[in-house]
């Protein structure tokens, strides 16, 4: 009759980490282990694995790690979408030339047409003035002038604000325009500088 060992289809869990370098086993997990990586075997074979917890440190730093990456990754979305939007308006860089150079002159036309209406609101207050100097020092300045000094004030003070917005906006428009003709040179040259496969 063949010898067949006590025990030899028994089934053995071992629950095991690492302390400082040295090795702690148990039938169930050793209280040493808490918190730190530590696997189970079932005959020798890994059954689970499960990773040392992070400090305080490490969390925070996972934290920012991963703030971090999405912000990248938010820059990277926006850059893309800023790279195909201005491929698919500009089918060339003379094009946003042409685009740049035909908004700019709108707003210079804009802004010539306010600074006339401008000069034409300063001539007006000027008239009040030579009105107000020809009337008699002892005589009060009448109620109708002083209105209409007091609107010719307002309407130049509110003219004078449509120039400097106007300005404002032209400003903003060029630095634009140049920021995305930079761009614009910089991803078609990438593009031209990639190699090409041939067949």
């Amino acid at each position: 009759m063949p010898f067949c060992a006590f025990g030899q289809n028994r089934v053995v869990k071992v629950f095991s980490c690492e302390i400082n370098g040295r090795p702690v086993f148990g039938d169930t997990l050793p209280k040493e282990c808490y918190g730190r990586a530590w696997v189970q075997k079932i005959n020798g074979v890994v059954v689970y694995r499960e990773e040392a917890q992070p400090s305080p440190e490490e969390s925070a730093k996972r934290r920012e790690q991963a703030i971090q990456q999405k912000l990248a990754k938010e820059e990277a979305d926006r850059q893309k979408r800023h790279r195909d939007a201005l491929l698919e308006r500009y089918s060339s860089l003379e094009a946003l030339d042409q685009r740049s150079a035909h908004e700019l002159a709108e707003l210079d036309k804009a802004i010539d047409e306010l600074r006339t209406n401008e000069k034409r609101l300063v001539e007006r207050r000027k008239s009040f003035d030579d009105e107000e100097a020809k009337a008699s020092g002892d005589k009060p300045v009448s109620p109708d002038l002083k209105r209409a000094i007091a609107y010719a004030d307002e309407e130049l003070a509110q003219a004078r604000k449509a120039i400097e917005r106007k300005v404002t906006e032209r400003e903003n428009l060029r630095q634009r325009f140049e920021e995305d003709r930079r761009y614009y040179i910089e991803i078609t040259s990438h593009a031209s500088d990639s190699p090409r496969t041939t067949e």
